[in-house]
């Protein structure tokens, strides 16, 4: 009953083994030893090789195999893992690898570049003699003793046959066998070393030379170092580049550096099994415990793209992941231009959990590479973050950049970028980001920045509604229509014409407006085409330049005639001459309607609506203002806040960047009205009201005359609008009773000559 019990209760050997047994055998050796693949159980990624016999004489081998190996720890001799022996078999697990003949059989090389692998080979099996031969003792086998590993190491296996050392011509003449064998055909019937070299390589016939002597007395050491020298067979690229890596942590700086950079271009000649297993996790290494730097990153890529998804997911993404946290601004910008070959790789979580919060440090680093970088990089990302990360956290640094960065080539890249990723923003606040944006970004004083700006709300023309385009966007591309740089004018000229074909078409055909705002025309693609294309490279001019000289303080190329800018070396010289304000007629008698008195009249009104908020024009909103007035159209909604002072000052540049036109003179004052208004000089050179960003909606719904159909807020901004709502209409009321009385006062003057134009002009006004 006892062993009945014992029986049930023991533990099956092979179950509990940590390595799984193969049920089938790859290869066959000497003596019954069958070779088979396997895994660690506790983590299966962790491959190995096992050696069985059930054989008594294969029994003996193995085990004897198997103490040399425990006892014996060398870079080059087989690594032990794991031994076990069930009734009359034997299993010996040591690292992956396969016999030396299988090994060329899959892996047929070009002859130069077979040269190149086994004069690595061979450097390693002498290296490994060389250790033998220290430690007293004969290999005896090691024509039949190679195997390579997954990294491409040539390895010393068969120690159970090794006896005292005595010579070494034994072990050099079997290894002469090796050589011949592996350029010409391997034969079991050959016993010693050819005298014809066949089809050896012609370096290496002194290294087999002295192998093949049958009284040779030089020693493994001294063969090393002959073939070591220049012109010897282990003198050469390949093997240089993995001894280098065997001893990275003992070279110094400036000699890591010359070796990174002549990597890069000697990877191609290694076989994939060497790139992979062997130069990328040496590479690694020396990051993550040396100070191998942003150096590893262009050959780490490059591997990389050996590997399949699992594998990269395992090797190079934490390696990524730490780079990201580097502190070091060459380490971040050159893993930044990098981000196309390795983005694909990154999962959601990996970027919005371990990438996102370092990466957006680069937002507000004061090197400008560094911020630019970071524009560029964040299209390759934003497809794969998170709602919060991409429509609040994003956009929130995007329009720090693109409203207040002083590098006009950052703020032009913001806007690019926005441009690329609008398709990807909620749909809830996708058009008040984008208008607000891109209607900002029209107003930049560099160049680059408002033909963006232009090109990118063309392209996201499919996310704005008929009347957004009819209220919002044509309204802020018609200035652009008189824009200094031609090429902006151009695509102005493009964008506007856009517009207007898209409204022309709903005007006619009303039923097709839910579809004209959902697709994208053919007059856009150039559009997309151009916002596709590669960010805006190059370094922006000052932002305190005026745009009439050069920076060494002389006038550019350019003369202005007749009021009008011109630009010589052009082919069709181009100019734009403003028409005097006296001068235009648009089709009414002028001394005959009221027209003119009406536009003076309201011009004193926006006059005193200046006066009392300053703070209504663009350029002067302050972000607390911003945040207050929900009806503001360059509040970008949870982020895109007006920034610092630099915006304010931006804004102010942009005055001297408008088209130099002459200056026309101000229209003349009506005789015996007292307005106290003066025409204020605008940004683009022309005179008008002092309304100068133009109008203000809010404002002119409070009027008296217009009222507004909305519903009044209770917010402190609407508080006041109701105060100066109120005290316009008392000055409106004051003002009818003065105009009143004047007529009264002329009234005799007119019973006996008649009244004046002008008098008559006033009287038909208050009537109207």
């Amino acid at each position: 009953m006892a062993s009945v019990l014992s029986s049930f209760f023991a533990r099956d050997p092979k179950a509990a083994f940590g390595y799984e047994i193969p049920t089938s055998a790859n290869e066959t050796l000497d003596g019954g030893i069958s070779i088979g693949d396997s895994f660690k159980k506790a983590e299966k990624d962790e491959l190995a090789t096992v050696f069985w016999s059930n054989s008594f004489e294969g029994v003996g081998k193995l085990k004897s195999l198997a103490q040399k190996l425990k006892t014996m720890r060398h870079p080059n001799i087989l690594t032990f893992l794991d031994s076990l022996e069930v009734e009359n078999s034997f299993y010996l697990v040591t690292e992956r690898c396969r016999p030396l003949s299988i090994y060329l059989q899959e892996s047929p090389y070009a002859a130069d570049h077979k040269e190149l692998v086994v004069s690595w080979g061979i450097f390693q099996i002498l290296s490994t003699l060389k250790f033998l031969h220290e430690l007293n003792l004969s290999h005896n086998r090691i024509r039949y003793s190679v195997f390579v590993t997954a990294a491409g190491d040539w390895k010393v296996s068969e120690l159970q046959d090794t006896s005292q050392f005595r010579t070494p011509i034994n072990d050099f003449n079997h290894l002469a066998i090796l050589i011949w064998e592996l350029f010409n055909s391997f034969s079991a019937a050959i016993t010693k070393p050819p005298e014809s070299a066949g089809r050896i390589p012609s370096r290496l016939h002194k290294l087999y030379k002295s192998l093949a002597a049958p009284n040779s007395r030089m020693t493994a050491n001294e063969l090393i170092r002959e073939s070591r020298s220049a012109g010897g067979f282990f003198k050469n690229k390949f093997v240089d580049t993995l001894l280098f890596l065997e001893e990275f942590q003992l070279k110094e700086a400036n000699e890591k550096q010359a070796f990174f950079h002549s990597l890069r271009e000697n990877l191609d000649i290694f076989p994939d099994d060497i790139a992979k297993y062997k130069i990328l996790p040496k590479l690694i290494m020396a990051y993550e415990y040396g100070d191998a730097g942003p150096n590893i990153m262009i050959p780490l890529f490059k591997l990389g793209r050996l590997l399949a998804e699992d594998e990269y997911q395992r090797r190079i993404v934490p390696c990524l992941v730490k780079l990201f946290g580097s502190p070091d601004r060459t380490t971040r910008v050159k893993l930044l231009e990098k981000i196309d070959e390795f983005a694909p790789h990154l999962t959601s979580a990996v970027i919005n959990e371990k990438i996102f919060g370092n990466l957006c440090s680069g937002f507000m680093d004061t090197s400008p590479a560094v911020r630019e970088s970071t524009v560029k990089a964040m299209v390759s990302l934003a497809d794969k973050l998170n709602y919060n990360n991409l429509n609040v956290e994003l956009m929130k640094y995007l329009a720090r950049l693109q409203g207040g960065d002083e590098n006009g080539g950052i703020r032009t890249n913001a806007t690019i970028c926005l441009g690329k990723i609008g398709q990807l923003l909620a749909p809830g606040k996708r058009q008040t980001i984008l208008l607000s944006a891109f209607t900002r970004g029209m107003k930049d004083p560099f160049p680059p920045a408002r033909m963006a700006a232009v090109l990118a709300l063309a392209a996201t023309q499919q996310f704005y509604t008929i009347m957004e385009i009819a209220n919002r966007v044509l309204p802020a591309l018609t200035p652009l229509s008189c824009d200094p740089e031609k090429q902006v004018r151009d695509q102005a000229f493009k964008t506007i014409k856009g517009f207007l074909e898209k409204l022309e078409k709903a005007s006619e055909n009303p039923e097709t407006i839910p579809e004209l705002e959902a697709q994208v025309p053919q007059w856009a693609s150039w559009a997309l085409k151009s916002l596709s294309g590669k960010f805006y490279k190059g370094a922006p001019p000052p932002q305190n330049q005026n745009p009439q000289s050069t920076a060494d303080g002389k006038p550019e190329d350019k003369e202005k005639e007749g009021g009008g800018l011109k630009e010589k070396g052009d082919s069709k010289s181009r100019s734009i001459t403003p028409t005097p304000v006296s001068s235009i007629n648009d089709g009414w008698d002028n001394d005959d309607d009221n027209f003119g008195i009406f536009i003076f009249l309201f011009s004193i009104l926006f006059e005193f609506l200046k006066s009392t908020d300053d703070a209504n024009d663009w350029g002067d909103v302050k972000p607390e203002k911003a945040k207050e007035d929900k009806n503001d159209d360059d509040d970008w909604s949870s982020g895109w806040e007006t920034g610092p002072a630099k915006t304010a000052s931006i804004q102010k540049k942009t005055e001297n960047l408008r088209i130099g036109v002459k200056k026309p003179e101000p229209p003349a004052k009506t005789a015996g009205i007292k307005s106290g208004w003066e025409a204020e000089e605008t940004p683009s050179g022309w005179k008008q009201s002092s309304s100068n960003d133009g109008w203000d909606t809010s404002e002119f719904d409070a009027s008296p005359t217009f009222s507004s159909p909305v519903k009044p807020t209770t917010t402190s901004a609407n508080k006041d609008k109701e105060a100066r709502r109120a005290e316009l209409a008392a000055r409106n009321e004051a003002r009818k009773k003065e105009l009143a009385e004047k007529r009264a006062a002329r009234s005799g003057a007119m019973k006996l000559g008649g009244a004046t134009k002008t008098e008559k002009k006033i009287d038909d006004f208050s009537d109207w």
